[in-house]
């Protein structure tokens, strides 16, 4: 049995198809290896003048929407009179809650579940001590998020389900301070 073909086009063949296998090996270790890390981002203020104080995190995903989502909710919570601060799930992101009202959570779904940058932000949050929060996901990962917060304190006034920046912006703004 021979490994290498003699053929000229067996061997065109062979190569095409180890050099697609290694590159889709590479380029699926790269999109593992990033989509959960933290990214960090600075806190942009949306309202400065608000009633009360809105925290807004998301986790970046492979499209933009979580960001979109997040922005566009934020920019409903602005509108309906909240002070939103926004900002990504990352070790910077704030974790003393006490001088805010809302936390407001969304992410990308990776295998059926919630991105593992905002887990690891719940977790280092610890007790949530009654927070009202909202999650913004997809259908799939809403019970995981959802029971997550609720075990750590958390209480889930209302989970989103991310249809378009529109439906989204409309829900933040019904939210009232």
């Amino acid at each position: 049995m021979r490994l290498w073909p003699q053929k000229r086009w067996k061997k065109i063949v062979l190569v095409t198809f180890l050099t697609i296998i290694v590159v889709s090996s590479i380029l699926l270790a790269y999109v593992l290896l990033s989509i959960n890390k933290d990214v960090v981002s600075p806190i942009y203020v949306i309202n400065p003048g608000g009633n009360k104080t809105a925290l807004v995190v998301y986790q970046p995903g492979l499209t933009s929407s979580p960001k979109d989502n997040s922005y566009a909710f934020a920019n409903g919570l602005a509108s309906s009179g909240w002070r939103v601060e926004i900002t990504t799930a990352s070790s910077q992101a704030p974790s003393d809650l006490s001088n805010y009202s809302l936390l407001v959570l969304a992410f990308p779904i990776y295998g059926g579940g919630p991105g593992e940058a905002a887990v690891r932000y719940v977790d280092r949050l610890g007790n949530l001590h009654g927070i009202h929060t909202v999650i913004i996901d997809v259908p799939s990962s809403e019970s995981a998020m959802k029971q997550k917060v609720e075990a750590e304190n958390g209480a889930v006034i209302e989970t989103l389900v991310a249809n378009g920046a529109t439906d989204i912006r409309q829900a933040g703004s019904q939210i009232v301070p």
